[in-house]
């Protein structure tokens, strides 16, 4: 750890406290908004030259903050709408210009990384020293020490870097470059902390390089040397010092010798097999030769000496085109939001009128349920007494039954008892007369009693014409076995 950090971290009195204070409110006075960004393709080395230049003692390296270029767009899409209707819109009534409107949020975003820069530098010191008490913790800001820039090294800003000047007229960029083969090999092989890989697969790896070293590159002919400095990476790990020298040079600061000090180690690798090798079959050749070509003409080619107004142009027209896209999406979103919430209230409205039917349908099956129960109790009563009737009116008839029986054989018993008497000895010698006409006209006289006769008669008759008097009888007898 340098001796400029190290005295950061050092514990002082409250009286050098609120010193360190006084001198911090003092340099803010006196900060110059002039934010350095390195771009480039990711896995080309833009977190360790970042952490490089943090070393510096007028410099604090930020975490990849991801949101500053997004900000940009949304900015002039908001300074679209602010002056869309002339004179009657806000803007353009007060006169604010375009870039007016952006340095203004730019400077804030300044004032406010630096003066909350204290506030990294404790928490950076509290993962470092996790067991030191926080009151331990001053940082002493001094002339030697001042950190009044800042800078930033997320890769996705090489898609940003005009909407990034509009925010920071005075910023300057620093263009790391890599040969695109290792950038490739270190891309599918480098897993981001709960994001899953860096890219899926090989092809998009060399799309990925293409894309922002190819902006980068218009960014260098669009703004010249002043603004973008191209470091090549092999360059930084071979001569790092003679690289250093010339890049503190280029952002005019003197050389501090604290920078060489994350080289030192590797730091943020992707750990590439050794035996690992490109060249998956789905990979189109033609983009991997247009990349393998391009990064030879990097590493040939000088970077341009001055800038190019066509190039300018072209970043800009760039810009206004991600602007009039961000523009449509964002009109696209408000509309899908208006259709989203009259879809959200016709739905709530359907749902209540749905919870509304289930409940009458709901109450209406449970009405029908009690009634369906009452009637169904009133019917098993019924039933119950029908089927008591029923058992009543069989032992009944299964009594009439016998008594029928009974009598039947009582009658059958009279008919064979008149049979005998007739045909019987006494009787004809009782009635000579009656017997003789008996056989003088056979079937035309009666030998009976003249009304018992005519009884039995009537119960012969009445008899044949029943037969089921007989299984009646059959059918009682079966039932008293069973």
């Amino acid at each position: 750890m340098s001796r400029a950090r190290k005295t950061k971290q050092r514990v002082i009195s409250s009286g050098s406290k609120r010193a360190a204070e006084r001198l911090y409110t003092t340099q803010m006075q006196n900060e110059t908004n002039k934010p350095i960004f390195v771009v480039g393709s990711p896995r080309s080395g833009t977190s360790i030259l970042t952490w490089c230049l943090g070393q510096h003692p007028n410099i604090v390296a930020l975490e990849e903050s991801d949101w500053i270029g997004d900000l940009a767009t949304n900015l002039a899409v908001h300074y679209r709408s602010g002056t869309a209707r002339g004179d009657r819109a806000m803007l353009s009534a007060m006169d604010i210009q375009r870039d007016e409107f952006f340095a203004t949020f730019g400077k804030n975003i300044n004032e406010l990384i630096l003066r909350h820069r204290i506030d990294l530098e404790r928490k950076q010191w509290e993962c470092s020293a996790p067991n030191a008490p926080p009151d331990n913790f001053v940082p002493t800001p001094s002339a030697s020490n001042p950190e009044a820039r800042w800078v930033d090294g997320t890769p996705e800003y090489s898609f940003y870097i005009c909407g990034l000047r509009k925010l920071f007229p005075e910023a300057l960029f620093i263009h790391i470059v890599r040969d695109v083969g290792s950038v490739v090999r270190s891309m599918l092989n480098f897993p981001r902390l709960g994001e899953g890989s860096l890219v899926a697969n090989e092809q998009e790896a060399y799309n990925y390089w293409f894309r922002a070293v190819s902006t980068c590159l218009l960014a260098e002919r669009a703004y010249g040397p002043r603004v973008v400095f191209r470091l090549r990476y092999s360059d930084l790990t071979n001569t790092p010092e003679a690289s250093l020298r010339s890049l503190l040079d280029f952002l005019s600061e003197p050389f501090a010798v604290e920078c060489l000090t994350p080289l030192q180690q590797r730091i943020n690798s992707s750990n590439v097999p050794a035996d690992f090798k490109l060249g998956e079959a789905e990979t189109d050749p033609a983009i991997v030769e247009q990349a393998t070509r391009l990064s030879t003409e990097v590493e040939e080619t000088p970077q341009p000496a001055k800038a190019s107004p066509a190039a300018a142009e072209e970043m800009e027209a760039a810009f206004e085109k991600r602007v009039q896209r961000m523009a449509t999406v964002d009109s696209k979103y408000y509309r899908a939001q208006q259709i989203i919430a009259t879809l959200q209230t016709e739905h709530a409205e359907q749902q209540a009128s749905y919870h509304a039917e289930l409940a009458r349908l709901q109450t209406e099956h449970a009405e029908q349920q009690a009634s369906y129960h009452a009637k169904l109790a009133r019917l098993q009563t019924e039933h119950e007494r029908h089927e008591q009737g029923i058992a009543e009116l069989t032992d009944r008839l299964r009594k009439q039954l016998g008594d029928i029986r009974k009598l039947s054989r009582l009658l059958d018993d009279t008919e064979n008892a008149t049979a005998r008497l007739r045909s019987s000895r006494r009787w004809k010698l009782a009635n000579p007369g009656t017997a003789i006409k008996a056989k003088l006209f056979p079937g035309k006289v009666s030998l009976g009693y003249g009304h018992l006769e005519k009884i039995v008669a009537a119960y012969s008759q009445w008899r044949a014409s029943h037969p089921e008097i007989a299984k009646v009888e059959d059918d009682r007898q079966t039932s008293k076995r069973t």
